[in-house]
């Protein structure tokens, strides 16, 4: 039966929406969603179809409702932020979705509801009303089938084909030689899953046996009609979301991501650079409450861990250092912006710029081709991140220079750091005492790094130029 939720609102919800989005079903294939954006009085229906089978690999027998109307959720979330424009200088956008469901009830309880709000608009910044109705379609044919292969006791972990994800699997396979590891990917970008299977080949060539890809691609249809949206902040959310539903049908209730403290938390680099001007996809208060909804959906605590929380990327990548693995870098990918022409990574944005950091500070040799020094000058001003990350470090150098008592002259300046150890220190099994410690140890690390080679980083950057602590990089690097 095709199912066609009705388009009525409720009055006091659909006078201050920007935009609504009509959910039929999520399916494996024919599914769609009706986009209206309510300001340009524009009105389109698109195709969206999620590809779940490779879960019939799983630990669990049964595929738990719950669990497919979370991935359904994590599908709505992502289509409705890469379909509905958002700028960093203008309002909120106020999202109205409409999802049908197998247990709307529970997503529409108030626990649920709560938690969910507080999670996205900390990551979005923006508005969000969920309208859960009763799903009446077919299950998806991962639903009632199950081939029990997949190996049980496996850490599951987020797998981007990214440097952080690479040193991190490397690093912990070699911490833990008889522990195998799923590795969860997701997207609609098959670049990006190029990319993953890449990088996934090459590791299972050194450590063989060790380590499963599981993927869940998210296909459109007719995008192109719709712009997507370049300033996306639910990607994060949503890959946690699915990352947690691949966890928990493996058997197990801690989902682990790898990534380093400084990208982790990515403090701003101007005061000005609040709200969506700072991604907080993998922030340790973004992971806290994505467990906080994961534990209210499936009845019981689930966790997404960081284990590299209080590493520097440097001090990631050093067991690759450590191996000559110098060939294993080069595969994968960091730019914000990646050209369509190679060099593909710019080498000038800010994840970039910690990347060339991170292997000079490791003594990596750096095989990755980059626009500003393999390729045609930039058109941009390929100064202006690298400007900005030499002025904060510059202000974390001066605040761990003039005072005695570090953490008290940090958190006036970044006082995020404070509630980050508030919230989450119970979460890492830490005394606050003890995570203050690690915090600041892990920022003078990083201040010891780049001061280290900040030479060989700012080649192809700058010319005659001078760091500015004023100097304002624009929002669409930021």
């Amino acid at each position: 039966m095709n199912y066609r939720p009705s388009l009525q609102k409720k009055s006091n919800e659909s006078d201050h929406s920007d935009y609504t989005l009509n959910f039929q079903p999520v399916l494996n294939s024919n599914g769609s969603v009706q986009f209206f954006d309510h300001s340009q009085d524009k009105k389109l229906t698109l195709g969206i179809n999620v590809d779940d089978t490779e879960f019939k690999y799983r630990v669990k027998a049964e595929f738990p409702a719950i669990v497919a109307d979370l991935i359904d959720l994590a599908v709505a979330i992502y289509t409705s932020d890469r379909l509905a424009p958002q700028s960093l200088t203008k309002k909120q956008r106020r999202f109205y979705v409409i999802l049908p469901l197998r247990h709307p009830e529970l997503f529409s309880s108030e626990p649920f509801r709560a938690k969910l709000d507080d999670l996205l608009r900390w990551t979005t910044d923006s508005e969000w009303v969920f309208d859960f109705q009763k799903r009446i379609a077919p299950e998806r044919l991962v639903e009632h089938q199950s081939l029990p292969l997949a190996p049980q006791g496996c850490e599951v972990t987020l797998w981007s084909g990214g440097l952080d994800a690479l040193a991190g699997l490397y690093t912990r396979l070699l911490m833990y030689p008889e522990k195998q590891f799923i590795l969860f990917g997701t997207g609609s970008n098959n670049s990006v899953y190029a990319r993953q299977e890449r990088v996934y080949k090459n590791i299972q060539s050194i450590f063989p046996g060790r380590c499963y890809l599981f993927r869940l691609p998210i296909r459109f249809d007719d995008s192109s009609e719709q712009p997507k949206n370049k300033l996306s902040r639910a990607r994060g959310v949503v890959f946690t979301l699915l990352g947690s539903a691949c966890a928990y049908l493996m058997g197990e209730k801690v989902l682990y991501l790898y990534e380093n403290g400084i990208g982790a938390i990515n403090l701003p680099y101007r005061e000005s650079a609040v709200g969506l001007d700072h991604s907080r996809s993998v922030h340790p208060i973004t992971l806290l409450m994505v467990s906080e909804v994961v534990s209210e959906l499936v009845g019981e605590e689930f966790q997404v861990k960081n284990p590299f929380l209080f590493w520097t990327k440097a001090e990631m990548c050093k067991a690759l250092a450590k191996n000559g693995r110098d060939d294993l870098p080069s595969l994968t990918m960091s730019c914000d912006s990646p050209h369509r022409q190679k060099p593909v990574q710019c080498g000038y944005c800010s994840s970039c710029l910690l990347r060339r950091q991170s292997l000079a500070a490791s003594t990596i040799k750096d095989r990755t081709c980059y626009v500003v020094l393999h390729g045609k000058p930039p058109v941009k001003d390929p100064s202006l991140c690298f400007l900005n990350m030499q002025a904060q470090v510059r202000t974390l150098d001066s605040l761990f220079a003039s005072s005695d008592e570090p953490w008290i002259t940090l958190t006036k300046k970044f006082p995020i750091l404070d509630d980050i150890v508030d919230r989450t220190a119970m979460a890492e099994n830490l005394l606050p005492a003890n995570m203050r410690s690690l915090l600041i140890q892990l920022y003078q690390n990083y201040v010891s790094e780049w001061n280290a080679v900040e030479s060989q980083i700012a080649n192809g950057l700058l010319s005659d130029q001078k760091a500015s602590s004023k100097y304002v990089v624009s929002s669409q690097q930021s």
